[in-house]
């Protein structure tokens, strides 16, 4: 499978590329999530990704999509800003980070149209497209993995903690061995 080399690893690999090489380089990266309650749920999986744990090369997405709820509170807020940095330390010079808004947690339509809108846009514009099903209650996860697998997007990420005590951690704090991130693509 082809992968678009991020903008980061181009400029770490310092040598012209092929026309044919930059338009598979021009390939935006999607991320598509829900929303949590912790910032945590939501930022270590992209971090994870960013740093290429778990998988054969890093996937950095130039584009994310959230999904907000009134439950959410401030979480989503501080998620984007980090998240906006965390992307820019990447090398993606101006991430766009897009939100998508359901007025109830149960509005199960409203969260698969999130995903199937995200995914059928990414695809339309050939972007490169992950799923995260870390956050979010597990219906969320569920309607998140279908939506991935149906609309087959690239990947369909789970960030994975070895134990409860780094639940509350940002991914830096947390030890190597203590973490993973799965791609269900490549297990099923």
């Amino acid at each position: 499978m082809l992968r678009a080399l991020s903008r980061f690893e181009q400029y770490q690999a310092g040598k012209r590329l092929s026309d044919f090489d930059e338009m598979i380089n021009s390939m935006d990266n999607v991320w598509v999530s829900s929303g949590s309650t912790t910032v945590e749920a939501m930022v270590n999986p992209i971090a994870a990704a960013c740093a290429g744990d778990g998988l054969e090369t890093a996937f950095v997405p130039d584009t994310v999509y959230f999904l907000d709820n009134p439950g959410l509170g401030d979480a989503l807020s501080d998620t984007k800003v980090l998240t906006r940095t965390l992307l820019e330390q990447n090398g993606v010079e101006s991430p766009t980070i897009k939100t998508a808004y359901i007025e109830h947690e149960t509005d199960f339509q409203g969260i698969a149209t999130h995903f199937q809108e995200a995914i059928t846009d990414a695809r339309d514009s050939a972007a490169n497209v992950a799923v995260d099903v870390t956050p979010g209650r597990k219906f969320m996860s569920v309607i998140a993995f279908n939506a991935g697998m149906t609309y087959d997007a690239d990947h369909v990420f789970y960030f994975y903690l070895e134990s409860s005590d780094y639940f509350s951690r940002i991914y830096p704090e947390i030890p190597h061995t203590a973490a993973k991130l799965y791609d269900f693509t490549e297990i099923l």
